[in-house]
């Protein structure tokens, strides 16, 4: 049976409230791979992640589809949104028990007081999986015609923009000159038709939809130091992982079955981005994937996020990793 999808955009509200919770949501380095307590069966049963309807984020469907869940005793419920940013104020509120976000929102959740558990590996990216994307009229025809342009990404202050500056950089072109707005993946194909926007970043499947549409690749944000960046994985609050030791392991555990199959067989996760993407079966069989990869985080994985958000000004400095990284005990 498919899983059943809801789409909600998170607003104002939610991150009000996240605010009122950001204390109880706070929580200690001894609690990130807490062993499992009494008899091993998850204190949680039923949890609600959000994610972001991409291709990279597909292990969490694939995981869904197949029971590897049920396997381990839950019942996971995937709710969209827009970007790891927005969802990350819903699970501090208590809406999602996790989020499958880019690690650019989970390094800045720490770096505001809100203690963050990553429990799941996404994937790194590669030159051809996304870019920044021009329509063929607008006249740019190099990176460097971008100073003074209206560039779109999903999230302001995460892995699109923050990737591109670091390109820009390396390109002899100053990120202040571009000006950076925010604007949701499925609307950014017509806001380069109608001319709103000069130039917009994507990963895939809208990548191949903008390609189909017409429109011209400028360049990979993933290249020279961001060319295999991890993009993406599974987070949750210190808290939840402290009073829910086992059900955190049993999650993780099931995400990793689900990417350990990908990074033998990337290609069936075209058979499912259809079913939770506007995407036909058609683009996503063209679609170019980034790398899945066996196992769970690591501080040293992560590290070039540290070195790529405090050069960009996202964070004032490096948060410490150690008490972020989860990998669950043995079963």
């Amino acid at each position: 049976m498919s899983p059943r999808f809801t789409l909600r955009r998170i607003g104002a509200a939610v991150a009000a409230a996240a605010m009122t919770v950001t204390i109880a949501a706070c929580g200690n380095s001894s609690d990130k791979a807490a062993a499992p307590a009494g008899d091993g069966k998850p204190e949680t049963t039923a949890l609600t992640i959000g994610f972001t309807p991409v291709a990279d984020q597909g292990a969490l469907i694939i995981a869904v589809n197949k029971g590897y869940f049920t396997d381990e005793g839950l019942t996971v419920t995937p709710r969209a949104a827009q970007g790891g940013a927005a969802a990350v104020p819903a699970m501090v509120a208590g809406e999602l028990q996790g989020v499958f976000g880019t690690y650019p929102s989970f390094l800045l959740a720490q770096q505001n007081a809100t203690e963050m558990r990553i429990v799941g590996l996404g994937v790194s990216g590669s030159e051809n999986f996304a870019g920044v994307f021009v329509n063929p009229k607008s006249g740019i025809t190099s990176i460097k015609d971008l100073a003074g342009k209206k560039l779109a990404v999903n999230t302001l202050n995460n892995t699109g923009d923050l990737t591109i500056k670091s390109v820009l950089r390396e390109n002899g072109v100053d990120p202040a000159q571009v000006n950076f707005m925010e604007l949701p993946f499925p609307d950014m194909a017509g806001a380069l038709e109608r001319g709103t926007v000069d130039a917009v970043w994507a990963v895939e499947p809208f990548q191949s939809n903008l390609l189909a549409a017409g429109n011209k690749k400028l360049f990979s944000n993933f290249s020279g130091r961001t060319a295999t960046i991890p993009l993406a994985g599974v987070a949750m609050t210190a808290d939840f992982v402290k009073k829910n030791p086992n059900t955190t392991a049993a999650f993780a555990r099931a995400l990793e079955r689900a990417n350990a199959e990908l990074a033998k067989d990337p290609n069936s996760v075209r058979a499912v981005v259809p079913t939770y993407s506007k995407t036909t079966a058609e683009v996503a069989n063209k679609m170019q994937l980034p790398t899945w990869h066996e196992g769970y985080p690591t501080v040293e994985g992560l590290q070039l996020w540290n070195t790529v958000m405090v050069d960009e000004g996202a964070l004032q400095k490096p948060v410490d990793l150690s008490k972020m990284v989860y990998a669950p005990p043995a079963k």
